[in-house]
Order: structure tokens, then C-alpha cells, then sequence
């Protein structure tokens, strides 16, 4: 038996996007909507999620790095959009809140009391 944890094949990185966000995982370059795009495989807790798509102009700074530094990397918060593709088996058994699908509703009305549409 061998002592090496063995990883995945890939090219990872640290990966910070404007608006904040930061992602480490395993990357590369594809085409999608007629653009070339960062596809993006998130770590979370040692398993990587499915692939996440960034333009070019959204990234702030990768840096690559190789799978064990990947895979050591911690503290990074996923952000709720990517948070909710989490499997949930792979999520701490306490949460300190329920995870909840972030969706957009139409407000009733504007502040003067008028229908918006």
C-alpha cells in the first residue's frame, strides 16, 4: 500500500475574480457562446464540483499551483451560486443556516404605490 494520496489529472490554480470571490481547483481554457471562457472545477471539502464558466474579463489573478497545493488550500467561502450545487452529502452535518435557493422575486409594487410593469 502506498502512502500518496493520489489526485486527478488537470491543471489547477488559484483563481480571484472580481467581485471578491475566490476559487480553487482544477481549470482550463474551452468555448462556449462563440468565447473562449475559464472553466473552473471548485474544491470543497477534497471533492471537486462540476465545472463553472468565468469570461475573461471577470478574472482578477490566477495563479497556478499544483494539485497537492491545491488540494491543501483552505478557507476559501464558495459563493451562494456555487454553494448551491454543492452536493449535499458533501456539506458539515450542522449548518448554522438552512441552505436556501436564492431566487429573485417581483416586488408587489414601487415605493410610490404603482405596479412596476
Amino acid at each position: 500500500m502506498s502512502d500518496k494520496m493520489t489526485y486527478p489529472d488537470g491543471d489547477f490554480c488559484i483563481l480571484e475574480l472580481f467581485g471578491h470571490t475566490t476559487l480553487v481547483g482544477r481549470y482550463c481554457e474551452v468555448e462556449r457562446f462563440g468565447t473562449k471562457m475559464l472553466a473552473i472545477e471548485p474544491l470543497f471539502n477534497g471533492t471537486l464540483l462540476p465545472a463553472v464558466f468565468h469570461g475573461g474579463a471577470a478574472i482578477y489573478r490566477l495563479t497556478p499551483c499544483s494539485v497537492e497545493i491545491a488540494y491543501k488550500t483552505r478557507g476559501y467561502q464558495l459563493p451562494p451560486s456555487i454553494y448551491a450545487i454543492v452536493p449535499v452529502e458533501l456539506l458539515p452535518a450542522s449548518q448554522p443556516e438552512p441552505r436556501q435557493s436564492h431566487v429573485w422575486t417581483e416586488p408587489d409594487t414601487d415605493p410610490d404605490g404603482e405596479t412596476p410593469f
